[in-house]
């Protein structure tokens, strides 16, 4: 479905199209909010978020009593991958990444090569990046969605100024 904006000139007149994503079955799916997409990475999100809060709290308290900053870095890093999330934003997918990496390295220097404690210490984490993953082209669409407006924003404000400003003024 394409909606299309006229701007007039003295000398011509521009359209700017606007053309949206189609779902094969029912209309529009750019950015749609309320879909089983939409709703399970918002589910994921709140479950990333209610897990990072405990382990940041109790990362800052081991901190204070003189331990690892590992839980308060690891629980922030889970908070910050949560709350983009549910904005929708391909950040926290590189947080919650990050975050991995960071929890994959600690352990690893924890437990050294021991098989068996490396995978039941990562085994969570695992599945939890294979969700975030499932989740990134939700992310990635609504980026995509946002950039395409910003484009559309930004090129309707660059041909209207070029529209109503006199050529005197510009040169």
């Amino acid at each position: 479905m394409a909606g299309g904006v006229l701007l007039a000139t003295p000398r011509s007149q521009i359209y700017i199209w606007e053309i949206q994503a189609m779902d094969a079955n029912n209309g529009s799916i750019s950015a749609h909010k309320g879909g089983i997409g939409y709703w399970a990475v918002i589910a994921l999100a709140v479950v990333i978020l209610c897990v990072g809060m405990p382990i940041f709290a109790g990362g800052v308290w081991l901190v204070m009593l003189g331990g690892s900053v590992f839980y308060a870095a690891a629980g922030a890093g889970l908070f910050l991958a949560g709350f983009f999330m549910i904005r929708m934003s391909m950040a926290g997918f590189w947080f919650y990444l990050l975050t991995f990496i960071g929890t994959a390295a600690w352990t690893f220097d924890d437990v050294g090569a021991h098989g068996e404690a490396l995978f039941q210490r990562l085994v969570v984490p695992m599945v939890i990046l294979l969700l975030v993953l499932l989740a990134v082209p939700c992310l990635r669409r609504r980026g995509v969605a946002i950039a395409r407006k910003r484009a559309l924003d930004a090129g309707i404000g660059a041909v209207s100024h070029g529209a109503f400003s006199s050529r005197e003024r510009n040169a």
